[in-house]
């Protein structure tokens, strides 16, 4: 499970969301686990039968307003049921002043409590978005990520085989470069994978014999970019002359990665070969196939007509 520590929030979007920490420092260190966010409107009327108390909790006016219509006592009551759930931290925004039951309350369990001068509607998308990103399944393949033609091909194959060189010809005929040996993956909450590479490597390429090139250098900063969209897979193997490879585009080959299920084709490497050009014609056809046309399924169902009426 991905976690993200409350002090790692604060750190990254105290600016951001103009968040100023109120109370609970010691709580810092409490993990978030899940990206939704909860306003807990049906808890502070006292309904906890189903809290989602694992979610950041957001204060806004609406629910500062009903708690005003009650008792102190209550209010503290209710506070106090509440902070016996492991909640991670609390949030009121437009500039709020929070309420003395609340912090009374987390002071025991070492809640952390932040203000933010921001609308809660606003808050709760921006929050969302940066969540949504930091807490999203992750894993790292070995390969090089290239944009082609604003399709995010995922070049793959064994160490040696010409990946790195198949994706420098790319670049040099335009295409950008994402990551090289070492590509970063993401499953966003849409169900889509964003790809980027490390930090450390962002930008360069290993080519043997010639050893590490920096492409935003030499080619400049419209050859590169930060992260894509991985949505076809391309696999280069030695050409294998036992082996039959497709060649009418009707097999439907899936690389999965994180669950997702993504178009894969296979290239088989043999002198002759220009991987780039091919490369480039498959992105094409990924484009062509999104937009609904499939040259191989209608190449096969003109054929079979034709067949019929002969």
């Amino acid at each position: 499970m991905i976690n993200l520590f409350v002090e790692e929030l604060y750190i990254e979007q105290k600016d951001k969301l103009t968040l100023e920490l109120i109370s609970g420092r010691e709580g810092l260190s409490r993990k978030i686990t899940v990206p939704d966010i909860n306003r807990p409107g049906l808890a502070l009327a006292g309904y906890f039968d189903y809290f989602a108390f694992e979610r950041i909790q957001v204060l806004g006016r609406t629910e500062l307003s009903f708690l005003q219509g009650l008792g102190k006592d209550h209010v503290r009551s209710i506070f106090r049921k509440l902070m016996e759930w492991d909640v991670c931290c609390v949030i009121i925004t437009q500039g709020l002043e929070p309420p003395e039951e609340l912090l009374l309350a987390v002071e025991e369990k070492n809640v952390p409590v932040f203000t933010s001068q921001m609308p809660t509607t606003k808050l709760i998308a921006e929050l969302t978005i940066y969540l949504e990103d930091k807490l999203a399944p992750e894993t790292s393949l070995h390969g090089t990520l290239v944009d082609v033609y604003g399709i995010g091909v995922l070049i793959l194959g064994k160490s040696g085989i010409g990946k790195s060189e198949c994706a420098l010809d790319l670049v040099e005929r335009g295409h950008r470069l994402v990551a090289d040996d070492l590509v970063d993956i993401k499953r966003t909450a849409e169900r889509i994978l964003m790809g980027s590479g490390p930090e450390l490597i962002r930008h360069h390429m290993e080519i043997r014999g010639l050893g590490i090139i920096n492409i935003k250098n030499l080619f400049g900063i419209g050859a590169i970019r930060d992260r894509k969209r991985v949505e076809l897979v391309t696999t280069i193997e030695e050409w294998d002359e036992k082996k039959e490879y497709d060649r009418l585009g009707l097999d439907e080959l899936t690389y999965s990665i994180l669950g997702i299920d993504l178009p894969r084709i296979i290239i088989p490497v043999r002198p002759g070969r220009n991987l780039s050009i091919i490369i480039e014609v498959a992105a094409m056809n990924q484009r062509l196939k999104k937009s609904g046309h499939h040259t191989a399924r209608e190449f096969n169902k003109t054929l079979i007509s034709w067949m019929q009426n002969d």
